[in-house]
């Protein structure tokens, strides 16, 4: 599916702000307001900058879903490399069918709507949604890794 590993500038500075300013209030811990939300086109991963499925003039039952604390896997795969995996899987509601649209990219979010983008990652094979498909992500299949 997609490993988002280009976390945005916006994420990057937080996490330097709270590890070397000892600044808690530069960060909330998210917990459970993850959100996995759904691209059409990203112009710039690291600024955050993309492209969201539109409600109105594609797909009016989108919605970022929502992943619990509990429903992520943190595994240490080197010295080097830390990644988190979804353990369940992440399903989108039917398309509405206003229109296709062709997905590209996954993205995190710390927000149901509007919010901040953490992460962004390119699916490995970008996907054309038509009226009734439902777009899901298989437990496993959304991977995020520090290096």
């Amino acid at each position: 599916m997609a490993t988002t590993n280009a976390a945005t500038t916006y994420l990057e500075n937080k996490l330097l702000s709270f590890l070397f300013k000892n600044n808690a209030g530069s960060i909330t811990s998210p917990g459970d307001s993850i959100y996995i939300g759904l691209a059409t086109a990203v112009s710039d991963a690291e600024a955050g900058t993309l492209t969201e499925v539109n409600t109105t003039s594609e797909d009016a039952n989108y919605t970022r879903q929502q992943v619990a604390a509990a429903d992520w896997t943190l595994t240490s795969s080197s010295a080097d490399q830390q990644t988190v995996s979804n353990t369940s899987n992440i399903e989108y509601s039917a398309s509405s069918g206003v229109a296709n649209y062709t997905v590209t990219h996954a993205f995190i979010a710390d927000a149901a709507t509007s919010g901040n983008i953490l992460f962004v990652g390119a699916l490995d094979v970008s996907k054309t949604i038509a009226s009734g498909d439902i777009f899901r992500i298989n437990a496993g299949n959304l991977t995020v890794e520090l290096k």
